[in-house]
């Protein structure tokens, strides 16, 4: 059974929801009615420094949802990537954004790891002999230039993947991220609500 927001137990998904990847320098989105994408761009933050960047966050993120509204969000869950620093900026722009998009009038935000729609979608983390390959074809170079190879293969299958689906040219990684959050979303909804 899924989690009650607000009253109402969510099966399936609701009428209408965006889904988000964000960043500390903006936010891709993929807005979503009946299950159709309707709508989908990035909005870009500016400042000299994350705690300008985080008023900017707000402020845009409250306008954004005044003018799109919907009662719910699905966002990508922050991990610890790089660096202590990284993460705590990431959270401080989430928390920015969430709470900017909660004055624009969004009642229910829910979180998605990253590898639950990565792996739904079919771009999920490169196998064994993926990674081979790449070594295999780029020999003598550093763990982090594969690193980024790896990176880079899964952000165009992730492109190519939602492109297939909806039909579109995006060529955006960010965009396609948030479309992909929103293709897990709707044949998965229970499971996002219990997240």
């Amino acid at each position: 059974m899924s989690k009650k927001s607000n009253n109402i137990i969510y099966e399936k998904s609701p009428e209408s929801f965006c889904a988000i990847d964000a960043s500390t320098n903006s936010l891709a989105f993929a807005f979503f009615s009946n299950n159709d994408l309707v709508s989908y761009g990035k909005i870009r933050f500016v400042g000299q420094n994350i705690y300008e960047k985080i008023g900017d966050t707000s402020q845009k993120t409250m306008a954004f949802f005044k003018k799109m509204p919907t009662d719910n969000i699905i966002i990508e869950k922050t991990i610890f990537a790089n660096s202590a620093q990284v993460a705590a900026n990431l959270a401080l722009s989430q928390g920015a954004l969430i709470g900017g998009a909660q004055l624009g009038g969004v009642k229910n935000v829910y979180g998605i790891a990253p590898i639950a729609w990565q792996s739904y979608i079919g771009t999920r983390l490169l196998t064994i002999d993926e990674k081979k390959e790449i070594r295999n074809k780029n020999p003598d170079r550093s763990n982090s230039w594969y690193k980024a190879q790896e990176r880079e293969q899964r952000k165009n299958k992730t492109i190519g993947t939602v492109n297939n689906k909806f039909d579109l040219k995006i060529n955006d990684n960010d965009i396609a991220d948030a479309c992909g959050i929103g293709m897990y979303a709707i044949d998965n909804w229970a499971r996002v609500v219990r997240e």
